[in-house]
């Protein structure tokens, strides 16, 4: 009789713990969403606003890994690494980190929110040709069509905004960058995460705190200093708090829910962006435009829903762009 009601009580634990965790996501990527408008809001230059929101979220990540690290558990360098291998490992993931968000950053200055986040959206369909292409893996033919829909209908959505004021071809270029660059950022995280037994919030840092380093002497090569508008900087600091705490949200919702949960959440980014870019800054819709969107959406969901994304991306650290 105690051990059922044991049994009952663990498993509702469960059950509670889970959809804290899908909570989690949901909110990450609302917070997520909410950075892209941010970014924009601010109408800074991109590297300058890189560095600011980079070195903005290192003290609050560094109380996190301090508390954390008073927890013998708790892996701040992983075992058998040499302190400068290790930290040449951080600067590796940094320069895709820091690129990606530079380039992100950019594209949403240079181009319409929407077409920004459905070209990030597409991070997926390259994690599989990628696993494809130099792990051997093998992928459904289902998986196929639905990347070739959704590439296609990204591009028709590209082409129905090119008429609109806010639409560049040389952004929409950006975004494609950036694309790859996140992915890249992806597939060298979950590879050191997954060969290296270290704490997520302790690498996470370590990776800010190098994009940071390799970020901001470029630019000051750039721009001569990191000069920006007050209103920028409360705009980046706005940045750094939301996208860190989806950052924190999903390495921690990670452990509770599968990739199959949590990536067809992250869908969601695009829509949610949309309706504000449309609330705020005018970027309305149409027909071939919230059609094609609706199907990108439809067709990374087939996707991220399937068993070989979760297989690519079984233990990863973050699915998500690094705004």
């Amino acid at each position: 009789m105690t051990s059922g009601l044991i049994a009952a009580a663990n498993r509702s634990r469960a059950i509670s713990i889970e959809r804290r965790a899908v909570a989690a996501v949901v909110a990450a990527v609302v917070l997520w969403s909410a950075s892209s408008l941010f970014v924009r809001a601010g109408d800074a230059d991109a590297l300058a606003f890189t560095t600011w929101r980079l070195w903005f979220a290192l003290p609050p990540l560094a109380v996190i890994v301090a508390v954390r690290s008073r927890d013998p558990r708790v892996e701040i360098w992983p075992r058998g690494v040499s302190r400068a291998r290790w930290v040449a490992l951080l600067f590796g993931a940094g320069a895709f980190f820091g690129s990606g968000v530079v380039t992100a950053f950019a594209a949403f200055g240079l181009t319409r929110l929407l077409d920004v986040t459905l070209i990030g959206s597409l991070q997926p369909i390259l994690i599989i040709a990628f696993a494809v292409a130099f792990l051997g893996e093998h992928v459904a033919k289902s998986n196929i069509v639905r990347a070739v829909v959704a590439i296609a209908a990204t591009i028709a959505v590209a082409l129905a905004a090119s008429s609109s004021g806010s639409w560049s071809l040389a952004g929409d270029v950006v975004a494609i960058i950036s694309l790859v660059l996140n992915a890249g950022w992806f597939l060298y995280g979950r590879v050191l995460r997954t060969r290296y037994a270290v704490d997520p919030f302790a690498f996470m840092f370590g990776v800010l705190a190098a994009a940071a380093v390799l970020v901001t002497p470029l630019a000051w090569v750039h721009n001569g200093g990191f000069g920006m508008r007050g209103v920028a900087i409360a705009f980046a600091a706005c940045t750094m708090v939301s996208g860190t705490t989806a950052h924190v949200l999903m390495v921690w919702a990670h452990r509770y829910v599968p990739t199959s949960v949590s990536s067809p959440l992250l869908l969601g980014d695009p829509p949610l962006v949309a309706v504000g870019a449309w609330l705020w800054f005018g970027e309305s819709l149409g027909p071939v435009e919230a059609i094609g969107s609706a199907v990108v959406v439809a067709s990374l969901w087939g996707v991220v829903r399937s068993a070989d994304l979760e297989e690519f991306e079984d233990e990863a650290i973050d699915p998500a762009p690094p705004t």
